[in-house]
Protein backbone atom coordinates (compact mmCIF):
# COMPACT_ATOMS: atom_id res chain seq x y z
CA UNK A 1 0.00 0.00 0.00
CA UNK A 2 2.91 2.27 -0.60
CA UNK A 3 4.56 1.94 2.80
CA UNK A 4 7.25 -0.28 4.35
CA UNK A 5 5.49 -2.14 7.19
CA UNK A 6 2.09 -3.74 7.79
CA UNK A 7 0.89 -1.18 10.33
CA UNK A 8 2.18 1.96 8.56
CA UNK A 9 -0.54 4.50 7.82
CA UNK A 10 -1.77 4.08 4.23
CA UNK A 11 -0.96 6.87 1.78
CA UNK A 12 -4.23 7.61 -0.01
CA UNK A 13 -2.63 10.32 -2.15
CA UNK A 14 -0.11 7.98 -3.79
CA UNK A 15 -0.78 7.29 -7.48
CA UNK A 16 0.66 5.16 -10.21
CA UNK A 17 0.08 6.89 -13.49
CA UNK A 18 -3.28 8.56 -12.97
CA UNK A 19 -4.74 5.82 -10.77
CA UNK A 20 -4.57 5.72 -6.97
CA UNK A 21 -2.32 2.98 -5.57
CA UNK A 22 -5.12 2.23 -3.09
CA UNK A 23 -8.31 1.98 -5.21
CA UNK A 24 -11.28 4.23 -4.46
CA UNK A 25 -13.45 1.18 -3.70
CA UNK A 26 -10.92 -0.57 -1.45
CA UNK A 27 -12.01 -1.61 2.03
CA UNK A 28 -9.04 0.09 3.68
CA UNK A 29 -9.86 3.42 2.01
CA UNK A 30 -13.60 3.30 2.67
CA UNK A 31 -13.18 2.28 6.32
CA UNK A 32 -10.29 4.59 7.22
CA UNK A 33 -11.14 7.34 9.78
CA UNK A 34 -9.42 10.03 7.68
CA UNK A 35 -12.02 9.46 4.97
CA UNK A 36 -15.00 8.88 7.31
CA UNK A 37 -15.31 12.11 9.31
CA UNK A 38 -13.06 10.55 11.96
CA UNK A 39 -15.34 7.56 12.60
CA UNK A 40 -13.40 4.81 14.38
CA UNK A 41 -14.30 1.37 15.66
CA UNK A 42 -12.10 -1.33 17.13
CA UNK A 43 -12.58 -4.31 14.85
CA UNK A 44 -11.05 -7.73 14.39
CA UNK A 45 -11.71 -10.68 12.12
CA UNK A 46 -11.27 -14.30 13.16
CA UNK A 47 -11.09 -17.13 10.63
CA UNK A 48 -12.98 -20.35 11.29
CA UNK A 49 -13.17 -23.76 9.61
CA UNK A 50 -15.82 -26.23 10.78
CA UNK A 51 -15.28 -29.05 8.26
CA UNK A 52 -17.88 -29.69 5.57
CA UNK A 53 -21.61 -29.03 5.62
CA UNK A 54 -22.84 -32.52 4.64
CA UNK A 55 -22.98 -31.64 0.95
CA UNK A 56 -19.21 -31.57 0.59
CA UNK A 57 -19.01 -27.77 0.84
CA UNK A 58 -16.43 -26.33 3.20
CA UNK A 59 -18.01 -24.65 6.22
CA UNK A 60 -15.53 -21.84 6.72
CA UNK A 61 -15.52 -18.10 6.97
CA UNK A 62 -14.71 -15.07 9.03
CA UNK A 63 -16.22 -13.95 12.32
CA UNK A 64 -16.10 -10.18 12.64
CA UNK A 65 -16.28 -8.46 16.01
CA UNK A 66 -16.14 -4.75 16.73
CA UNK A 67 -16.40 -2.43 19.68
CA UNK A 68 -17.65 1.15 19.68
CA UNK A 69 -19.26 3.61 22.07
CA UNK A 70 -22.28 4.43 19.90
CA UNK A 71 -23.37 2.02 17.13
CA UNK A 72 -25.71 4.60 15.57
CA UNK A 73 -22.96 7.24 15.30
CA UNK A 74 -20.09 4.88 14.44
CA UNK A 75 -20.98 1.43 13.10
CA UNK A 76 -24.09 2.30 11.08
CA UNK A 77 -22.50 5.12 8.99
CA UNK A 78 -19.36 3.08 8.40
CA UNK A 79 -21.35 0.00 7.37
CA UNK A 80 -23.49 2.09 5.01
CA UNK A 81 -20.36 3.43 3.35
CA UNK A 82 -18.90 -0.06 2.97
CA UNK A 83 -22.17 -1.52 1.66
CA UNK A 84 -22.36 1.06 -1.14
CA UNK A 85 -19.06 0.44 -2.86
CA UNK A 86 -16.60 -1.87 -1.04
CA UNK A 87 -14.90 -4.12 -3.62
CA UNK A 88 -14.88 -6.92 -1.02
CA UNK A 89 -18.70 -7.12 -1.15
CA UNK A 90 -18.40 -9.44 -4.14
CA UNK A 91 -16.83 -12.05 -1.86
CA UNK A 92 -18.97 -11.87 1.28
CA UNK A 93 -22.25 -13.37 2.40
CA UNK A 94 -23.69 -11.91 5.57
CA UNK A 95 -25.37 -14.62 7.62
CA UNK A 96 -26.10 -13.10 11.03
CA UNK A 97 -25.30 -10.32 13.46
CA UNK A 98 -25.93 -9.21 17.00
CA UNK A 99 -25.35 -6.25 19.25
CA UNK A 100 -24.34 -6.60 22.88
CA UNK A 101 -23.71 -4.08 25.63
CA UNK A 102 -20.47 -4.35 27.61
CA UNK A 103 -20.80 -2.38 30.84
CA UNK A 104 -17.68 -0.69 32.21
CA UNK A 105 -15.94 -1.79 35.40
CA UNK A 106 -17.40 -1.04 38.80
CA UNK A 107 -16.53 1.88 41.03
CA UNK A 108 -16.99 1.97 44.80
CA UNK A 109 -20.67 1.59 45.69
CA UNK A 110 -21.79 0.78 42.12
CA UNK A 111 -23.69 -2.27 40.95
CA UNK A 112 -22.98 -4.15 37.71
CA UNK A 113 -24.52 -2.36 34.72
CA UNK A 114 -25.45 0.77 36.68
CA UNK A 115 -23.69 3.21 34.33
CA UNK A 116 -25.20 1.48 31.32
CA UNK A 117 -28.75 1.35 32.65
CA UNK A 118 -28.87 4.69 34.46
CA UNK A 119 -26.90 6.58 31.83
Amino acid sequence: LGQAFEFDEPDFTMTTGRQPVIPEDSHVRLAHPDLNSGTRILRRGYNFTDGSDGFGHLDAGLFFICFQRDPVAQFVPLQRQLSRSDALNEYITHTSSGMYACPPGLGAGQWWGQQLLEG
